[in-house]
């Protein structure tokens, strides 16, 4: 009798995500949820190109970004951890509110700093682990930490003089923070790893226009005519909306260079 033949019912699995290597503090073996194991599954059947163009949960964002981090493959890394740092935004805003400006642009860029280094962790840890798992818990606890306990949030303050229109605002927000500006809080995290979205920043020339591209990119500041209470482009530099958009057109293509030089 000959051998059977399998059928497409019979033929194996397609492939899925390794299983996680951490344990609960109980013993319990760290798994993902089902919904995440069949999003890994789904983006592993896919063109690895195609990944960046689909909706994922954050866990799966995450599985993701390590294995295109381990390949070393910049152009996909770069677009999945965008997108997995604008669905981390909301979780990090929701438990930040209260802040001044420069507090929560403060708190943005720790928590995101965390993040990458817990993204491109080359030992696993519980934490590290956890992203695949429960990433919004994560994203909360390091918003936590970066806020402080004991800093004083912006409503807790008044200015001892009024504004042009006669209204009270937070000393908070007025306060110039002696700490780096954003850009260099994300060149400082970009020259401890190996890669990430914002690897060609310090391609970018002019500091002016490398704080305006991660404003824009990054913390979805408007150019100009924003909501109530939102800070413009235009307002913090003074220039008109024409000239903000020649600065980042400008710092796009010096990183485009930059990324093309380093393919060649």
């Amino acid at each position: 009798m000959s051998p059977r033949t399998p059928t497409q019912s019979q033929e194996e699995e397609p492939p899925g995500a390794a299983p996680l290597t951490c344990v609960s503090k109980t013993g319990e073996p760290y798994t993902r949820h089902r919904e995440v194991e069949a999003q890994i599954a789904e983006a592993l059947n896919l063109p690895i190109p195609d990944w960046a163009a689909r909706e994922w949960r954050l866990e799966t964002l995450v599985h993701l970004i390590r294995q295109r981090g381990r390949d070393n493959d910049q152009a996909v890394l770069g677009k999945l951890t965008m997108a997995f740092l604008e669905k981390a935004k909301p979780v990090v805003d929701r438990n930040s509110k209260g802040f001044g400006v420069a507090d929560t642009e403060e708190v943005q860029i720790k928590v995101a700093d965390k993040l990458g280094d817990l993204l491109m962790q080359a030992v696993p840890s519980r934490t590290s682990e956890y992203l695949e798992i429960d990433a919004a818990t994560v994203i909360k606890q390091l918003t936590l930490a970066a806020t402080g306990k004991s800093r004083p949030k912006a409503s807790a303050f008044s200015t001892t003089n009024s504004d042009e229109d006669g209204k009270y605002t937070a000393t908070v927000d007025r306060l110039a923070s002696e700490d780096p500006d954003p850009a260099a809080h994300l060149l400082a995290q970009e020259a401890a790893a190996s890669g990430g979205v914002w690897r060609y920043l310090d391609a970018i020339t002019d500091p002016r226009h490398r704080e305006a591209f991660i404003l824009m990119k990054l913390y979805n500041w408007p150019l100009k005519n924003g909501p109530p209470g939102v800070p413009t482009l235009c307002d913090r530099y003074g220039m008109s909306d024409r000239q903000i958009r020649n600065w980042i057109n400008e710092a796009i293509e010096q990183m485009r260079e930059a990324a093309h030089g380093a393919e060649s």
